[in-house]
């Protein structure tokens, strides 16, 4: 197939990665693939070096000569399916049904009220709670729907060897011994660090040789905020600050456990990469998390703003190493079966392919009846 992916987002985030890892494998297994992002973008400085050909465009919609363009080039490439991701984009792409006969599915990697969700050929839903939100609020029919969770690079994302546990550990001055937590990801308020680091002060009442790694970087206030609860609490020398990094498969090796406390998860890649290195997890009862953590199996899923209940979790793991080995066995296990390249690239082409003989098909029989 020829498939156009049209990502909007400029920097990282798990739509953005999403993109690019779907991407490099759907070129690896045969596909002819292109990328239509916004200039300076991410995903454009990662596919420089790479076969796959990106196709620089601001995404506006009116006036409309760039949706021109874009349908203008897909009709000569002859393209199969556009593949949208991200707000920005999946307007576009609704709109580019006007300009061309192809077929749009969309990834809908959060839950916003959007009206034109409905107007795609088909929708993919990043969990159970993403696919009933389309269904009730946005009224995608139900037959153009398919949930499929995003997959990990299993190679970057496995369970490391002790030397490269102490590596990474002793780059942060850590010692092999010592319990060590951590949060990988956007220091945005909705992610709820300063919850995060109210429940590890707690913790650090039964637990008081533990660590905490703080991976990622945020809007200043906000991260102002969490240094000076952290100092208010007198634990600011318990917590490293690592800030935005590139060796996250690394730092996810040097730790016991991973704690996410977000409002908010459609589905959370950082979970799924957590399970992937081996690691069990702690989080928050939102969205399609506890469709990814096995409560009681790959760790544990506690209600959102239960502090009791999260700094209960976060002890039971940190203070019983066996069970955090055997929690984390089984989240790699999981990691297997359910975020892999091998599982879910398969569904996606699968409803590629069904969308695309369907458009085939109300094409023909609009010309037979003309």
């Amino acid at each position: 197939m020829k498939i156009l992916e049209v990502v909007s987002g400029r920097g990282v985030n798990g739509a953005v990665v999403h993109s690019l890892l779907l991407a490099r494998e759907l070129a690896a297994r045969g596909h002819d693939v292109a990328v239509a992002c916004r200039p300076g973008a991410w995903i454009e400085y990662e596919l420089r070096d790479s076969a796959i050909e990106v196709i620089l465009s601001d995404l506006h919609r009116w006036p409309t000569d760039e949706l021109r363009r874009i349908a203008a080039l897909v009709d000569r490439r002859a393209i199969d399916v556009v593949h949208t991701h991200m707000s920005r984009a999946h307007f576009f792409g609704a709109l580019l049904k006007w300009f061309s006969d192809v077929p749009v599915v969309a990834t809908a990697h959060n839950r916003r009220i959007q009206p034109h969700w409905m107007f795609n050929d088909g929708v993919i839903a990043v969990s159970d709670a993403v696919r009933r939100f389309q269904r009730r609020y946005n009224r995608v029919a139900p037959e153009r729907m398919r949930v499929i969770q995003p997959f990990v690079d299993l190679h970057r994302f496995a369970p490391p060897s002790a030397d490269k546990r102490r590596i990474a550990r002793a780059a942060f001055g850590i010692a092999d011994s010592v319990p060590l937590l951590g949060a990988v990801g956007s220091l945005f308020k909705e992610k709820r660090i300063v919850e995060l680091v109210r429940a590890f002060a707690a913790a650090l009442r039964l637990v008081p040789e533990a660590r905490l790694v703080l991976v990622g970087d945020g809007p200043s206030d906000y991260v102002l905020r969490v240094k000076t609860e952290s100092e208010a609490l007198g634990i600011a020398s318990n917590i490293v600050w690592a800030g935005r990094r590139n060796d996250v498969p690394e730092i996810l090796g040097a730790l016991d456990l991973v704690v996410v406390t977000s409002a908010e998860e459609s589905f959370s890649l950082v979970i799924a990469e957590a399970m992937a290195v081996g690691l069990p997890v702690v989080a928050t009862d939102v969205g399609g998390v506890a469709e990814s953590v096995v409560d009681g199996i790959t760790g544990f899923v506690v209600p959102a703003g239960d502090g009791m209940r999260l700094v209960d979790a976060i002890v039971r793991i940190l203070g019983d190493p066996p069970l955090g080995r055997r929690l984390g066995d089984a989240g790699r296990a999981r990691a297997l079966e359910c975020f892999s390249p091998a599982t879910q690239v398969g569904k996606i082409e699968a409803l590629f392919d069904a969308v695309r003989h369907s458009r085939g098909t109300r094409t023909r029989d609009r010309q037979a009846t003309s």
